[in-house]
């Protein structure tokens, strides 16, 4: 692949032995056909391919493009407005030209997008030829992704998938064979790789990152897809994680010519969610350099998730029998712990009290996983837990009772009330000229109901700028996946419609959630944090009976040794979510 490699080793490429070598010249022929600027651009572009020049960094300035590669000023304007025009480039008046986010990049739903299942869920029956399967040691790119040593046997697979004979998709991948013993012995004709990895693991498949692009066949993957080198494609770049973070795929699919994308990018039971790209705003982080106070910021967060994590499974254990509602607690984690571990002022932290911000969790059901944070923000005591959640003595419950002074804004109940309790109090906070902010949690199956559009409606007529809503969008409800029970189609373009400023993200990366929590404009918000229903452990993670269902010992046993697991890879800096 040495035309488009997207800092992606193939054996047969230069770079494949441990870097990318480049062969591009520094200097413009006047020989060529081309103009000088579409010369240029043509480097440029493959720059941002191979990732010299890195998604959100600043390129050359034009001054160095000039003398780098002897052209004039006119002529490196053309070449970045070429590349600005195409998406590649941002122009940032009086600071330069940065690499743009890139593709379509879509952060969060949270579940594999797998080819294979996507064209059995859609009945199309398809082949599979196995070009290349080769167990080779991991090229330097490939050990960073996949999170392995150097040099440590990688299983790279180059595949091609057809329909009714004509191919439609072209599948390169480096497989961590640390992670999947026996991976090189499976029959890929017959058996997706997806399936081979839950086989061969022990663990589902749980979390991808994507990344589309879109570029000329040539030669190579031409031959591969039938068609000519000149014609256009899309190019997927993934890295799949199993349900433990494990890192165990970094792959580029190549889909041919004249092929659209219909959304699938959700495994759950066999339904398929929707591919929502257009008319939102994403926080994608994936390939940015963190600074060490960001990866410390990360660190602290993801710890605070985890403990969010194991004072949910301990109010099973504690009542153990009891149906708990854990598939939305644990989908909430991350939301719970940078609300109140980073952007909330709590009014335990030195601010007045009547200058607080007011968290409402409309999705009450869920709100065992509150009762960690609050107790660290000192908001409830450690008798309150001690108390327990049933009982005359009882002052926490499944679904909390309102308690103002101890941050208890709304009674929990009715799904669909808390949205407007909020709107009410963000609009009372502005009359009394308090800098407090609200934030109100709500769940997509929880936007069946009315009255949450009814309380959009009001907010963004209002301008409620002092009001977030966070909508956990875990793709699943009491009785099945949202998209079967009531399809609420695109939920970050509705708020769009009834004027929220709206970011979509990784609501279970606590950076982006940060990010798009931290500062208000001058709308109301509205993040809808794409998650995983019971994300953390294993058993729960994508199931329906775990929306309220009891916990075992058994599985209490391995809830914690799943959550230690991931606490220790916290620890050391290799966990992503």
């Amino acid at each position: 692949m040495a035309e488009y490699d997207f800092g992606f080793p193939t054996p047969d490429a230069p770079g494949a032995a441990g870097g990318a070598a480049s062969t591009e010249p520094t200097l413009l022929s006047a020989d060529s056909p081309d103009p000088l600027n579409v010369q240029l651009s043509e480097i440029m572009r493959g720059k941002i391919r191979n990732r010299e020049w890195r998604r959100g960094r600043y390129i050359p300035s034009e001054a160095d493009l000039m003398a780098q590669y002897g052209v004039s000023r006119g002529t490196v304007r053309k070449a970045i407005g070429t590349l600005v025009a195409e998406g590649l480039l941002v122009s940032r008046k009086g600071s330069g030209t940065v690499v743009a986010d890139g593709g379509i990049a879509r952060p969060g739903n949270a579940r594999s997008f797998s080819f294979a299942a996507s064209l059995r869920d859609g009945g199309v029956r398809y082949t599979t030829r196995v070009l290349r399967k080769d167990v080779l040691p991991a090229p330097a790119e490939v050990a960073e992704s996949l999170q392995v040593e150097p040099g440590e046997p990688a299983l790279f697979m180059r595949r091609v998938r057809s329909v009714g004979g004509r191919p439609v998709v072209c599948q390169e991948s480096w497989s961590n064979l640390a992670a999947c013993p026996g991976l090189e012995r499976a029959d890929f004709t017959t058996e997706s790789l997806f399936d081979a990895v839950e086989r061969c693991s022990g663990r589902k498949i749980a979390l991808s990152h994507m990344h589309y692009s879109s570029c000329r066949a040539g030669a190579e993957h031409a031959a591969c897809l039938a068609c000519g080198a000149s014609d256009p494609v899309m190019v997927l770049e993934q890295r799949i994680e199993l349900a433990d973070t494990t890192p165990i795929e970094w792959s580029l699919t190549w889909l041919g010519p004249n092929q659209s994308i219909v959304g699938v990018s959700r495994q759950s039971d066999g339904f398929p969610g929707p591919l929502e790209l257009d008319g939102i705003r994403t926080h994608a982080r994936e390939g940015a350099a963190e600074d060490e106070a960001a990866r410390a910021l990360r660190r602290r967060l993801d710890l605070d998730a985890l403990e969010v994590r194991r004072g949910v499974v301990e109010w099973g254990h504690r009542y153990m029998g009891s149906p708990l509602h854990f598939g939305g607690a644990l989908s909430m984690a991350e939301i719970v712990a940078v609300l109140l571990g980073e952007v909330m002022h709590t009014g335990r932290d030195g601010t007045p009290w009547d200058e607080r911000d007011r968290l409402i969790v409309s999705k009450a059901h869920a709100s065992v996983a509150l009762y960690p944070m609050m107790l660290k923000c000192g908001l409830i005591s450690q008798d309150d837990v001690n108390r327990g959640l049933f009982g005359p003595d009882a002052r926490l419950f499944k679904h909390p009772e309102r308690d103002p002074q101890r941050g208890f804004e709304i009674s929990g109940g009715s799904l669909g009330m808390g949205l407007g309790y909020a709107a009410g109090l963000a609009l009372s906070l502005r009359r009394k000229r308090l800098p407090g902010r609200v934030f109100c949690v709500v769940g997509d199956g929880e936007c069946d109901e009315g009255s949450v559009w009814e309380s959009a409606a009001l907010i963004g007529y209002k301008r409620l700028a002092n009001l977030t809503v966070v909508v956990d969008a875990n793709g699943m409800q009491l009785d099945g996946p949202t998209a079967q029970i009531l399809d609420n189609g695109p939920i970050n373009r509705k708020f769009t419609a009834f004027g929220f400023d709206v970011a979509e993200v990784d609501g279970h990366d606590v950076i982006q959630l940060a990010d798009a929590l931290r500062n208000p404009g001058d709308r109301p918000r509205a993040v809808v944090a794409r998650t995983l229903k019971g994300h953390g452990l294993s058993f729960a993670e994508g199931h329906t009976e775990w929306h309220d269902k009891a916990l075992t010992e058994e599985l209490y046993q391995q809830a914690m040794r799943e959550l230690d697991a991931r606490e220790e890879a916290i620890q050391i800096g290799r966990a992503h979510v």
